[in-house]
């Protein structure tokens, strides 16, 4: 009876165990270029109400930033983020592609929701899950 009991325990942490490790991978993988994309429109353009030309240049220019950023992320894929030297020319890069279309009160504005709209740094603390 003491071997059934401990068998079926066993079994029990097995399964958990590996539906937890398969959980965790999901996880880890990052959104695709269109998820992205997706947000920028919802947190980024929605906010500073654009017009469809202004939008439309904004979704390009995060288009080009986030292949640009997959590229850098391939390269090294030891790293979780790829050196700041390498990302601060994409990211000017974009911004000036932005401010091209908007005006500058909008530029703060854009500069703003660009900052509350990237994922949180590694090192970085986390917001507290909501329940």
């Amino acid at each position: 009876m003491k071997t059934k009991i401990f068998f079926a325990a066993m079994a029990i942490f097995l399964i958990s165990s590996i539906s937890r490790a398969q959980t965790q991978n999901n996880e880890m993988k990052p959104p695709s270029i269109e998820e992205r994309l997706k947000m920028v429109e919802t947190k980024i353009c929605l906010p500073l109400k654009l017009d469809s030309n202004q939008k439309e240049v904004v979704i390009l220019a995060f288009k080009d930033f986030f292949i640009e950023m997959d590229k850098l992320m391939d390269s090294n894929p030891r790293t979780i983020m790829p050196e700041i030297s390498k990302v601060e020319p994409l990211e000017k890069t974009r911004d000036e592609k932005v401010k091209q279309v908007i005006a500058d009160t909008l530029f703060t504005k854009y500069l703003e929701l660009e900052k509350s709209s990237r994922p949180p740094r590694p090192n970085e603390e986390k917001p507290p899950k909501r329940n």
